[in-house]
Order: C-alpha cells, then structure tokens, then sequence
C-alpha cells in the first residue's frame, strides 16, 4: 500500500514538473518578445504613432476631394439613389416612378442611415465623400485595432495597413461592405482584448454587435466570423488543449445575426444561391482562384493597373524576402485568421449570396489581416525608420496615381453631367453597356448616367434600387419591367438593339465598345453627346406606353 502510495505522488511530481517546466518556458518565451531591446524596436508612442497615422490617412484622401465627381464606379448610383430617398416627398416626378417601401430591416443599411443625416449640415455629394472617408478610416483604424490587439503592441508596420486604403473594393464603390468590415475589424480587435472568461453580459454585447455588423453588410459579418474561429483555434493551439464549450460560447455571438437573417432574407436580402459562374468545371475554377493568388496584392492595393503593378510586385517581393531572411515574422493569431480566410476565398463562387465579386471582395480584408499580424524579429529591428520611410513613400504614390486617374476622368464627368442637363424632367433613359473588352483604361463608369437624376430625369436603369435589397425606395410597379429591360450592364446579358430600345425610352446611352460599335445605336436618333467613353442619344420617341413592356 505504501508502495502505492509512494508511486502515485511519483506520478503528481512528474505531472507538476512537466507543467512547471512548459510554464517557465512560455513565460521565457514572452518576456523575449516583451524585453525592451525587441519591444522599443518596433514600437512607437501613441501620440506619434496617431500623428502619422492621420497624416497619411490624410494624403489617402487627397483624391477623394481633389475632384468634383471621384471615378468610384457606383458614387453616381449611391447618390441618385439617396437624392431620390431625400427628394422624393417633394418631386411629383420621381413620384411617379418610386415609392417609399416600408422599413426592412437587412443588409446594406448603413449609408441608407448615415448619409442623409450628413446631408442635413453639408451638400449631398459632400456627405457621400465624408461617408467614404468614413469607411476608409473604420477599415484601417480597426486593422490597427486587431494588430495591436494579436501583438500588443503599436508596431510601426501597422501604419502600412494605409496601403490599403483605396483598394479595388473602394474604387468600385463597395463603401457599405468596407464600412461594414471595418465595423468587424473594431469588434473583432475588442473579442481578442476582452480575454476570457466569456460571460453572459459579455456575449449579449458582441450579439449586439454582430447584429451591428450584419445590417452594414453580410460578407463583413462573415470576415468577423471567420476571425473569431481563427483566433479561438489559435488559442486553443497555444494551450495545447482544445476547448470545445469556449469554441461554443464564442459561436453563440451569432445567433442573433443568424435568426436575423433567416427572418429577412426571404423578402430584402437577395438570392443566396450561388449564382452560375463563367469558370464553368473543376480545371478552369483552379486556373480562376490560383489567378486570384496572384492577383490578391494588386486588388488590395488599388483598382488601377499601375499602381498594382509598381506598388503590389514590389511589395511582394519585398515580403517574401524579409520573411526569408527572418527580418518578419506573422504571429501565430494572424496566421490563423488569414488561412481560414484564404480558404473561404478558395472555396466560395464568384457571385452568389445576394453579391457579385463574392471571393474577390474578401481579398483587401485577407491583406489587412495579414499586415496587422507583421512583427519584426531581431534581425529586422534597425529598418524601423527605413520601412516607415518606404511606406510613406508607397502610400504618397498610390494617392498620386488615383489623383490622376480620377483627374483624366473629372472633365469627362462634368461633360457628360452637363450634357445630361439636357434630359427633360420625367424622361426615360435607357443604359447600355458594351462588350467590357472593349473599353478603354481611361473609359468612364458607365454609372455616370445616374448623375441625371439630380439633373432633372426621373428614370435610370443603372440604379441601385432592387427588389430584394432593403432599400426604402424602390420603382413602382409598372415601371418595375421598363427597368429590368434597360439595365443591361449585365455582361451575361444580351444587348438590346436600338429598334427595341427606341419606342420605350426618351434617351439611350451607349457606355464602352468603340466608335464603330455604337454607330449602331445611331439611326434615327439626334445625337447629345459623344466622347470616348460614351454616346448619348435623344431617340425622339412619343410611345411611352408601359403596356409595350410587358
């Protein structure tokens, strides 16, 4: 018995070394990454840290207010559509076209709510720019939120999440996703800082703000989702015990958002069906998402080909060989979140979900994500003030090419708006939109024809009011068909020939394709306006009759 005894306190004293002996090693572990040599290194006060910050957050925005009508592929749609939500208790003209839909509680809401407050202090167009400053700063302050929160420091390399700043997704006009998935980036960074336990007031705050999250956009609440899981793994890692009720408790955060959106979708959110892909079979889907490797960098950076190619090659090489040479390293938490992230870009459709650039637009997220979890090893500690130099310089660059690609289009933009003058109150105007191969680099969105809608038209077929969408205005029924038939921006979709187009609308522009292409939109019609990027034509029609439609 006493044998016995003596073997089962062997076996506790064994236990009790192994785990005082993995405790001092962790402990060893974090005071090497906390020492004052590695962490003054990379670290930067918070009053200078904030000053750069907003000084370069400033030259991002530069291009933004240097023009009139910023080249942002759906500005024109975003503020058509609030003018009408603003004017339509005004306008017998746009009467006769919307309504105002009661209130539907989804996804998308979160300009629809902010923007016309703003409008109440400032013009429209302004108040619009100020809510994409707004979603700009969101991203990339809650990018500097998960960073300091995943290495708990304010590393200098954070101010590089400024890079990021006017990627593709911004310069499509994505503003109520990249607002939204900043609004994540802040709950996510807020998730890691609170520490355990998880209590019940705790999970009904984050509830709150998952449901938050959720009506600014769906995908964002996906992006934070999909950050929750990978630093609740990363942690269950780092423990080397896998906890089972903390992975349950962290989930049930989204239940809320999660009945929600099943409430909803049936009536304001969209199909969520994938919709059919042009990357058709299992070859040309990898070909597709291994172009989309190569592409991440650029699209995070910027939405022109310039500044992806001399900003984003160079970047990456840059990365490749610091992490080579152990000048870099991506913290553990970091490197969890951006591998599941990578994985659901892999995995999920282009379109589909309610949104089209499914895959594509968690790209700049996966990029902040990756940046925010940078460190500098001890070989890379005497480049601090040599990075910040280049990601300033990086930063300036980017701005300076977006200033002037969106300055090559400024002029053409008050061109067009000004030729849109023109357009009688009430007419119909019919958008059509080429073969996309053929537009030039320096084409305009063919979303200008929105523009009208301030200048007087009442009816647009490039404009943001779906059915499915929670929009608070929408087209009344019997213009709901004449709509469907003019949006043709579509590229699955056919192009209407101008025969069918002629006797429905008042005006008809012709966006992209060359000057032989939209010749043929010419018989018959007097010609408005003509440039490079589109053909406007008064097609003289007096039939205006819904009835043709159906």
């Amino acid at each position: 018995m006493i044998a016995s005894a003596c073997g089962v306190v062997k076996l506790r004293l064994s236990r009790a070394k192994r785990r005082a002996a993995c405790l001092i090693d962790r402990a060893v572990r974090a005071l090497n990454e906390a020492s004052p040599a590695n962490h003054n290194a990379g670290t930067l006060a918070k009053r200078n840290f904030a000053c750069w910050f907003l000084a370069l957050f400033a030259v991002t925005q530069f291009p933004l207010y240097s023009v009139q009508y910023p080249d942002i592929t759906d500005f024109p749609n975003h503020l058509a559509r609030i003018h009408t939500l603003m004017q339509l208790s005004q306008s017998g003209t746009l009467q006769r076209y919307y309504e105002l839909r009661d209130l539907q509680i989804g996804t998308n809401l979160a300009m629809e709510v902010i923007v016309p407050g703003l409008a109440n202090f400032m013009s429209l167009p302004v108040a619009l720019k100020v809510f994409a400053s707004l979603s700009t700063l969101l991203l990339t302050t809650g990018a500097v939120m998960v960073g300091r929160a995943i290495t708990g420091r304010l590393n200098y390399l954070l101010l590089g999440v400024l890079l990021f700043a006017n990627n593709a997704m911004f310069q499509l006009g994505l503003l109520n996703y990249l607002f939204g998935v900043g609004v994540a980036f802040w709950l996510l960074s807020a998730w890691i800082i609170a520490g355990r336990p998880v209590g019940g007031r705790r999970l009904m705050a984050f509830s709150a703000g998952c449901v938050a999250v959720y009506l600014c956009h769906l995908s964002a609440l996906g992006i934070y989702g999909v950050g929750v899981l990978g630093y609740e793994l990363s942690l269950a890692r780092s423990r080397g015990v896998f906890a089972w009720r903390s992975l349950l408790l962290a989930l049930m955060q989204f239940v809320p958002a999660a009945t929600l959106h099943v409430l909803v979708s049936s009536n304001s959110a969209g199909s969520y069906v994938p919709a059919p892909s042009p990357y058709t079979g299992v070859g040309m889907s990898v070909v597709y998402k291994i172009v989309l490797v190569f592409l991440a960098p650029g699209v995070g950076i910027s939405g022109y080909p310039l500044g992806q190619i001399a900003i984003g090659l160079p970047l990456v090489l840059a990365l490749y060989f610091s992490f080579r040479e152990g000048a870099l390293r991506l913290v553990t938490t970091a490197r969890w979140m951006v591998g599941l992230l990578a994985i659901a870009i892999a995995l999920l459709p282009p379109s589909g979900f309610g949104s089209n650039l499914v895959d594509i637009r968690l790209i700049p997220a996966c990029c902040l994500l990756a940046w925010s979890g940078l460190e500098a090893t001890d070989r890379g500690r005497w480049v601090a003030r040599a990075v910040l130099a280049v990601i300033a310089s990086a930063v300036f660059l980017i701005s300076l090419e977006t200033t002037y690609e969106w300055g090559m289009r400024d002029d053409e933009y008050g061109r067009v708006r000004t030729a849109l003058r023109q357009v009688s109150e009430g007419s119909r105007i019919a958008t059509v939109t080429l073969d996309q191969g053929e537009i030039r680099a320096t084409s305009i969105s063919p979303h200008a024809g929105a523009w009208s809608v301030i200048d007087g038209s009442a009816f647009l077929s490039n404009f943001y009011i779906w059915p499915f969408q929670p929009f608070w205005i929408a087209y009344r029924e019997p213009y709901a068909a004449l709509a469907e038939l003019a949006r043709t921006d579509d590229p699955a979709a056919a192009t209407p020939a101008y025969e069918t187009l002629k006797d429905l609308y008042d005006y008809v522009l012709v966006f992209g394709g060359d000057g032989a292409a939209r010749l043929r939109y010419a018989p018959n019609a007097e010609s408005v306006y003509d440039s490079r990027s589109v053909r406007m034509l008064r097609t003289g029609s007096t039939d205006h009759s819904v009835g043709a439609v159906q």
